[in-house]
């Protein structure tokens, strides 16, 4: 303990100081089991240590309890969020126990169990923690926390550097908000916003090389529906960490995916029921949704939530794709359509239509391969 006491006589705070929080919220009531360094408590009151030893007993904490509980409730601060702010919660001391020197190994130090209780007048809905402990003496003190609400999985947290305080609103407050917000951002992912519109251009030319291929309205659903289906799986998939594919190849895959439908397209004279590529491609352009969504993801805990949020609004942007390019169909080709029903012509749209639309995108695709493979000058 030699250097224990060199260190509290010259003033220096301990490297690595660190402290354990478990908070277990009940209805009303929220208990906080703490486990702290002994020396970090000794360099904010150097008087807990009588003995000046580097170390505490049950009676050197049972003299300092009034003192240590003003400070924990002070430097641990639980509240309830109001409209106007936040409600402070009041806190008691139960317990503090200190870890026997006997159990101590070689440069080991000893730690300090602090049990607290806080009580709301009502069951919480949400939370505010505030941990600022420790910060007087050592700047650097770093808090794990680990929240428990009501029997919900354990959510961590970790208190470093300037950010101190911490909302933690459970599952199912959360859950709406986080729902409409990768809903709004699916939707965003494929239609773009105004600073930067048709975001997802390359799902879209996808969509648009299938959408001229198809016979007809049935046709059309049956695509849509396949192309629906099979990246649902892949993006669930990706999302929930069960695949795993490099997104360098995902996204030139995805590109070539284009290029080989528009191709495929041209080369055929008359139109088709392209159900099955786009059952086949859309696995693929699943995977690139889910490349997508992983940063998203990143820290949020109520992971199936956005994903179906995220799904749903890649759905709904894509049909309103569709449907604004089949409300355009019905409008410039309706001499198409009397041809059609008079068993003289095919498809959802004219040949030469077809014809130029799959050699846009085919040149979309292929700029596209060439772009992501670094074989264009920057």
């Amino acid at each position: 303990m030699l250097w224990l006491s060199l260190s509290l006589l010259a003033g220096v705070a301990h490297p690595d100081s660190l402290s354990h929080t478990r908070i277990v919220v009940a209805g009303a009531r929220a208990t906080v089991e703490l486990r702290c360094e002994a020396l970090s408590l000794i360099e904010f009151r150097p008087e807990l240590d009588r003995s000046r030893d580097g170390l505490l007993d049950a009676d050197e904490l049972a003299a300092g309890r009034a003192e240590l509980e003003a400070y924990l409730q002070a430097g641990l601060r639980l509240a309830r969020p109001t409209p106007g702010g936040a409600e402070p919660l009041p806190g008691r001391l139960l317990a503090a126990v200190a870890q026997d020197p006997a159990e101590l190994g070689a440069f080991e130090l000893q730690r300090v169990e602090l049990s607290l209780e806080y009580v709301a007048p009502a069951p919480l809905e949400s939370l505010v923690v505030e941990a600022r402990l420790f910060l007087e003496s050592n700047p650097w003190h770093k808090d794990f926390c680990t929240l428990v609400w009501n029997d919900d999985a354990p959510v961590a947290h970790a208190f470093s550097g300037s950010e101190r305080a911490w909302r933690f609103d459970p599952a199912h407050v959360r859950r709406p908000g986080v729902f409409a917000g990768f809903t709004r951002l699916g939707i965003e992912h494929i239609l773009g916003t105004p600073s930067e519109p048709l975001a997802g251009r390359d799902h879209l030319a996808f969509l648009l090389a299938l959408l001229v291929a198809a016979r007809g309205l049935a046709t059309l659903v049956g695509v849509v529906t396949a192309f629906t289906a099979a990246h649902s799986v892949t993006l669930a998939a990706a999302a929930l960490g069960w695949v795993d594919v490099p997104s360098r190849f995902v996204e030139l895959a995805i590109a070539l995916s284009i290029a080989y439908v528009a191709c495929d397209n041209l080369l055929r004279r008359a139109a088709r029921n392209p159900w099955l590529e786009a059952f086949g491609f859309g696995l693929l352009h699943g995977l690139g949704f889910a490349g997508f969504l992983a940063d998203a993801l990143a820290g949020e805990n109520l992971v199936v939530t956005a994903l179906v949020g995220f799904n749903l609004g890649v759905e709904v942007g894509q049909l309103a794709f569709v449907l604004a390019c089949t409300l355009l169909v019905a409008l410039l080709f309706r001499a198409h359509r009397r041809r059609v029903r008079a068993g003289e012509a095919d498809g959802l749209v004219p040949r030469t239509a077809r014809t130029a639309v799959s050699a846009v995108v085919a040149l979309a695709g292929f700029y596209w391969f060439f772009e992501r493979a670094g074989w264009l000058p920057t």
